[in-house]
């Protein structure tokens, strides 16, 4: 009876030796392993997850919001323009932009011309440069002979350009009535297409007659992103909203910090969507070749700057599992190292 019990002893203390064993290493030169405090052989249950190899396929979402806008109305007296045009001393030379055209800063929108507003300007350039002319003839006689002095002559002349000058600009500044140039970079949302069909006649039911009206932003929608995407100036993204779909391309990509700052528009100019809409984009990512990947819960740091993860063996037993990882993509993370695919791994 005893030997039996000095057998059973012999067994139970070799067993704790090749536990021991197991887990401070083969020998004391390599670095103790510092798992987190789980009961490591206790068979349990546990939630597991087959850990997978294969190629991977992720996306991710943008949520595109529209700029904030100005609302810009251009306007003409439409008074003094009818009259104007019915004495013959206006032409309508046209509107040069249709609606959903994007413009630019201080692009010409729409034009009158008045004759003799041009005739008055060409007048007094054409005399201030007559005036001119005579200025410099009279300063090289007067270098070519000492004797004669035109200081008198010069001066009248220059006060006269003085006068000129102003008269010119009063009359510039009258020809700018008639011609409507975009304050802001925007799109044009709205024209009064019977004034151009009148040539240029603008009803009279009101003082001031909105010829178009010119919405700096309203296609225009942003977001801001620290996704590693290899994002391109022109290339085009489907965005959706509650009932509809559009094509944005991407025009302009900014660095915000650790962000990116990515504008879109419509892919077709034309095409107006509201400012206040949300846009949500799906971007799906490269696909990643061959390789091997596991839920994120499943790998946990260890106090020593490691990552591991609980294999169960075909007992049901836990073990830990020293691994190197990779970009986290949708809730897997990448195994570089440790791991071939096919293991059952515990999640909890």
């Amino acid at each position: 009876m005893i030997k039996k019990i000095k057998g059973k002893l012999k067994k139970s203390v070799l067993l704790i030796g090749l536990c021991a064993g197991f887990l401070t290493g083969c020998g004391s030169s390599k670095k103790e392993l510092l798992v987190p405090d789980k009961e490591e052989y206790v068979k349990s249950e546990h939630v597991v997850e087959t850990v997978m190899c294969g190629d991977l396929e992720s996306s991710f979402s943008l949520t595109l919001k529209g700029k904030d806008y100005t609302r810009i109305d251009y306007s003409l007296k439409a008074q003094n323009i009818n009259q104007m045009l019915d004495n013959h001393e206006l032409t309508f030379d046209g509107c040069y932009v249709t609606k959903g055209q994007k413009v630019k800063k201080g692009d010409l929108l729409i034009s009158y011309t008045s004759k003799k507003l041009d005739d008055e300007v060409k007048s007094y350039q054409d005399e201030i440069d007559s005036n001119n002319s005579t200025i410099e003839h009279y300063r090289r006689l007067m270098n070519i002979d000492g004797s004669v002095d035109y200081s008198d002559a010069i001066e009248k002349l220059e006060d006269r350009n003085e006068v000129l000058y102003l008269y010119k600009k009063e009359a510039d500044d009258k020809r700018k009535d008639f011609k409507i140039y975009a304050e802001e970079d925007g799109t044009i949302s709205f024209i009064f297409e019977d004034m151009i069909q009148y040539w240029g006649y603008i009803w009279t039911g009101s003082d001031q007659f909105i010829v178009m009206t010119e919405s700096t932003g309203s296609s225009i929608f942003s977001v801001k992103t620290d996704e590693n995407y290899d994002f391109k100036i022109g290339d085009i993204y489907e965005a959706t909203t509650t009932i509809n779909t559009y094509r944005m391309k991407l025009t302009a990509i900014d660095e915000d910090g650790d962000k990116k700052a990515l504008t879109f528009e419509p892919e077709d100019p034309s095409i107006l969507i509201p400012s206040d809409a949300v846009l949500t984009m799906r971007i799906n990512r490269p696909v990643m070749k061959n390789v091997v990947y596991v839920n994120t819960k499943a790998v946990h740091k260890t106090d020593d700057e490691r990552y591991i993860v609980y294999v169960l063996d075909e007992d049901g037993f836990r073990h830990a599992t020293v691994v190197e990882t990779g970009n986290i993509v949708e809730g897997k993370i990448i195994i570089s190292s440790g791991l071939t695919g096919g293991e059952l791994v515990s999640l909890d």
